[in-house]
Parts: C-alpha cells; structure tokens; sequence
C-alpha cells in the first residue's frame, strides 16, 4: 500500500506527547499488519508506530530476514531502547505473530518477555493472521478445511474477492465479536486452532478511539484509500 511509517516519538514534540496514546506494533508480517494497522495513525489520541526491520527493508527479503519470534523479539528490544518506550505515559507495545512454522521455544521466549510489563502484549493467530481477517466475514471458521497457513489464505482469497484493506477495517467491531466469541481460552495467550489474540488489540484501538471517532474513521476510509491510489500511480 504505500503507507508512511510515521514515528512517535520521533515526530511529536515532548510537550504535546501526553495527549497521545502510542501502540507500537512488531509483527511478522509486513503486508498484512502494517497495511491493516496503519490507517489507525494519526487519528486524535492514537499513534501507530510499526516496528520494522531496517536490514530487511533495504535487503527487500522481510518475510524471511525479519518474520520470526526470535528476530521480533530483537526488533522489539532495540526499539525500546531507542525510542525509550514509557509504560507511564500509556504506551502500549503489541508483538502480533503467528503460529504457523515457529519452533514453540522462540513463542515462548517472546510471550516471556512481553508478560514483563502490564502494557505489553503478545497477541497470536494460530495459523495466521488471515484468521483474525477472516472472523471480519464470518462467526464460524470450521467448515473451511483450515489446518496450516496456506489453507487459511486460500479462503480469504476466495471471500468477496480477496482481501482489501478498505473493505474489513469498517467490520472491525464485527470481528473483534467474532473472534472473542471463538476463544476458546480467554484467559490463556495461546490460541487454538482456527483462533486469535488479535482481537485485543484491535479491541485496545477501538476503545482508545471511541464511537464516534472510529466512525468518522470509516467514514474517512474511502478518502484514505483514493490518496493511497494517486500516490502508488505516481510512483
């Protein structure tokens, strides 16, 4: 999509940083979650900084230089650091993984280490974030034939056309119902099979937001997505 990977803290005054809430986001990914999440920036009271891998950025290989747990993990840590990550002012860190192929030992490790602070998070989709896409279209996910990964990207490709950013962020409520509804484990971090954590997050963002904010964000959607399209033509 384009989007600009604007920095918190990087670009907001210290003085008028108290009115924010900061939601920094390590994921896996790198299409999926920052497309996804990133529109939620720059929206009053919230900021959205995506946590990328600079040596994956310039090498064009993110998906298998900088996706797993371990290297999540490292990203995350630097970034605290650098960027002096403040539990105290409401900042929030949020690693969103998948199951998928990960050794369990490195989802451990990085669950460990998130369950350190109250305002970080460890939010998982077993076998992929396309579960938490998928629960924006539909309650029930078990008469879909998914059992890895590639599965669940299949049924998203054949649902309403693909996948498209501008047509699921409207149903986030829906899906946040959804997926809370088909936790089997609540309580717990890890999530079953055809199940995900990323509800919380997006429930976080919803709530930080409110009502009547969130629907003058959908109804800012389409503006949103024509600049996207005039910028990608340019280019």
């Amino acid at each position: 999509m384009g989007f600009k990977v604007r920095g918190y803290t990087r670009e907001v005054p210290q003085e008028k940083v108290r009115d924010y809430s900061l939601f920094a986001i390590a994921s896996e990914g790198s299409v999926r979650e920052p497309e996804y999440f990133l529109p939620f920036d720059g929206i009053e009271r919230i900021k959205v900084d995506i946590i990328e891998s600079e040596l994956a950025e310039e090498d064009g290989q993110r998906e298998s230089t900088g996706s797993s747990p371990s290297q999540v993990l490292k990203r995350v840590m630097e970034y605290i650091v650098k960027y002096q990550l403040s539990v105290e002012n409401g900042d929030s860190l949020w690693c969103v993984i998948d199951v998928d192929r990960w050794p369990q030992e490195q989802i451990e490790e990085l669950h460990a280490f998130c369950a350190q602070k109250e305002n970080w998070h460890l939010v998982i989709s077993n076998p992929c974030i396309e579960i938490w896409l998928l629960y924006h279209k539909m309650a029930d996910l078990t008469g879909l034939g998914i059992i890895e990964a590639k599965d669940a990207k299949r049924a998203l490709g054949e649902i309403d056309g693909g996948y498209y950013y501008i047509k699921y962020l409207p149903l986030m409520l829906d899906a946040i119902e959804n997926a809370s509804r088909a936790d089997s484990m609540p309580d717990g971090w890890m999530p079953g099979l055809l199940e995900t954590k990323v509800y919380h997050l997006a429930r976080a963002l919803y709530e930080r937001m409110g009502k009547v904010r969130f629907e003058k964000f959908v109804a800012w959607l389409p503006q949103l997505d024509r600049e996207m399209r005039k910028k990608n033509v340019r280019k």
